[in-house]
């Protein structure tokens, strides 16, 4: 009974440590994660839905461009034609290469997005009249 009242004490402590602190944060790691895992995953999970409408189609169009060109590596190589295979295999590693920039971009967007998350909620932007006109704050 007692290591229940002693829990309950130290979880209502952590709740109203959480709740002084109005500000909204996400976890970095977890944005970074789904980032990986998700095409676009981090940029909804930081509430950039803008961000993933742009990375997560980048992301599936370089992949699927890059399977389409290893298909046509496989389709040269059963034909023995030399010259498609080594064609079609640059563009598959451009496409991958790609593909890979696109997803440390956005994993390194989402982590930067995490850690910033609930900043524009802190940040106050102040106009008022002054004795000489406008005077502009920044909070």
């Amino acid at each position: 009974m007692n290591a229940l009242l002693i829990a309950a004490l130290i979880f209502s402590q952590g709740q109203a440590d959480t709740m002084v602190s109005s500000v909204p944060t996400k976890s970095p790691g977890m944005a970074v994660l789904l980032s990986f895992v998700i095409p676009g995953g981090g940029q909804v999970y930081t509430r950039n839905y803008w961000k993933a409408a742009l990375i997560a189609p980048a992301e599936i169009g370089f992949g699927y461009l890059a399977y389409q060109e290893h298909i046509k590596v496989r389709e040269a190589l059963r034909v023995q034609d030399s010259s498609g295979y080594y064609q079609h295999r640059e563009r598959r590693t451009t496409f991958i290469w790609w593909s890979a920039a696109v997803v440390v971009f956005s994993m390194a967007d989402a982590y930067v997005s995490a850690q910033m998350f609930g900043f524009d909620q802190q940040l106050r932007l102040d106009l008022a009249p002054n004795r000489l006109g406008i005077q502009l704050a920044l909070r």
